[in-house]
């Protein structure tokens, strides 16, 4: 029998499968793609974000319905910080939703091929989902997510709202662009 099917038909569920810590795990992608930590520093951190959300009583919250824009902000800063990730900036934030083509060629002059830069990116529409963009082509965003989510081809993205077409709505405003160098991020807008 192979390992995708059971005698009940369906896949078993992975770990991770039945909670919604899809944020969290951004934080701890996106802090590992930044400084490349090790296993242990990455673990080092899981536990100061559950330990902090567990001293708030935000930890069963946060398991079953994920996390909001807003705590991610207050996470980032106040559990990730300075020490870890120096610049946490928003570029987006407050903006009326780009069009799709300014929004993407803003990600890719960030990720422009400099070491210690990272996107966490919120999604929408078949996925609702926090996520860690690797890399940007001018096809595709290529993703180091924790459900194992590849890619987004671009022709298959929005940033108005989610369609059969185009069913990965990105969401500007919830899109945090993580460094350790000292940078103007408008310099990333159009």
């Amino acid at each position: 029998m192979s390992p995708e099917k059971s005698l009940l038909g369906y896949p078993p569920f992975q770990q991770g499968g039945l909670d919604s810590l899809c944020g969290l795990y951004s934080i701890i992608n996106a802090e590992r793609f930044v400084n490349h930590s090790t296993d242990e520093e990455s673990q080092q951190l899981f536990n100061s974000l559950i330990h902090y959300l567990a001293r708030r009583g935000l930890l069963s919250k946060f398991l079953i319905d994920g996390i909001i824009h807003t705590e991610m902000l207050v996470i980032l800063k106040k559990v990730v910080g300075k020490k870890r990730i120096s610049n946490v900036q928003i570029p987006f934030r407050g903006i009326h939703n780009p069009d799709l083509t300014t929004f993407w060629k803003s990600m890719q002059r960030f990720l422009d091929g400099t070491p210690g830069r990272a996107i966490i990116l919120g999604l929408q529409g078949y996925h609702d989902h926090w996520t860690v963009i690797e890399k940007i082509t001018n096809r595709s965003i290529l993703l180091y997510d924790s459900s194992l989510i590849k890619r987004l081809p671009r022709d298959r993205c929005t940033t108005v709202y989610a369609t059969w077409q185009r069913k990965h709505l990105l969401l500007p405003a919830q899109t945090y662009y993580l460094s350790n160098e000292i940078l103007d991020v408008g310099q990333y807008d159009t």
